[in-house]
């Protein structure tokens, strides 16, 4: 193979990979309702059609308090839910496993127990 054809299957390559790249979900929001405890998730490539999508998330099943509690780009957002009480977290970071840890923190607030994560959503998804 001569290095001008290896020099266009390189450019080749990297023209095929660079779209999914650009496809990849950039922004999170998590929406809550204090009334109902609905939580709603989104992510994608701007944050205001997060924000909207998180929020109809949550109003599924006819709650109508709800608002975006948590909104941004590259990062993580979890829920942790406690089973003694009606008591939940979010919580947003840069990783997983920050995410999760505040999510954690925020519901094992006011004597609630047993709390576990239910949900983790990041955007992009390769946040570890």
């Amino acid at each position: 193979m001569t290095f001008k054809l290896k020099t266009t299957l390189v450019a080749a390559a990297i023209l095929v990979a660079a779209p999914a790249a650009a496809q990849q979900s950039n922004y999170v929001a998590a929406a809550y309702s204090k009334d109902t405890g609905n939580v709603g998730f989104a992510t994608g490539h701007s944050e205001d059609s997060v924000k909207t999508t998180a929020l109809s998330e949550c109003q599924t099943g006819g709650a109508s308090d709800c608002v975006v509690a948590i909104a941004g780009p590259d990062m993580c957002i979890s829920l942790a839910r406690a089973t003694n009480k009606n008591r939940l977290g979010l919580g947003g970071g840069a990783t997983r496993a920050d995410s999760q840890s505040k999510a954690m923190s925020e519901c094992a607030q006011n004597d609630a127990q047993g709390c576990n994560i239910h949900d983790t959503y990041c955007a992009p998804e390769t946040i570890r």
